[in-house]
């Protein structure tokens, strides 16, 4: 083992316990225990919009998954972004149309026509996630047109950090 490689692997081994790791592989569940995992926490902290969490989620997944990680951390930010978008629109859509009003209207049918190609502008450009999904959610854009535009907007920026993690797994 040469020393690149003790540190790759202290570094794993600090993140997941290798004992936890090897517990995971000898589930019923086995090989799918852990991508699941991965997924669950990365929706819970997209959910929550936790800064810096699809990245951060990425570079893991892609350190302990390999190529893999890009799906798991695409199905984990799909399912947290759903959820937020969801909660923005059901508590916090009526509150900003209430506040805003008549200076919305313009916004609106603006964003009805054209808002998956801003969504994608605004996942590319890195805005925070909470003001992309809050703000989409009080516009009349659908939930599908919304996770789709998302998904291919945030995909650029997951693929790195998989690709990343999993480069210096290789390392």
């Amino acid at each position: 083992m040469n020393l690149r490689q003790f540190y790759v692997d202290a570094l794993i081994s600090s993140i997941f316990p290798m004992a936890m790791l090897d517990s995971l592989a000898a589930m019923p569940a086995g090989p799918f225990a852990l991508p699941a995992i991965l997924a669950a926490v990365t929706a819970s902290l997209v959910a929550m919009s936790v800064p810096g969490a699809v990245n951060t989620m990425s570079f893991l997944s892609g350190l302990v998954l390999g190529i893999a990680g890009i799906l798991v951390v695409a199905l984990g930010v799909t399912i947290g972004t759903h959820l937020l978008f969801l909660a923005s629109r059901r508590w916090l859509g009526p509150r900003l149309r209430r506040r805003f009003g008549a200076r919305m209207d313009g916004i609106q049918d603006h964003l009805g026509r054209r808002g998956p190609l801003y969504v994608v502008g605004a996942r590319i450009g890195g805005l925070p996630n909470v003001i992309v999904t809050a703000g989409c959610a009080a516009t009349p854009i659908g939930a599908r047109a919304f996770l789709s535009a998302s998904l291919l907007g945030m995909l650029p920026a997951i693929s790195l950090s998989a690709l990343a993690g999993s480069g210096l797994a290789a390392f």
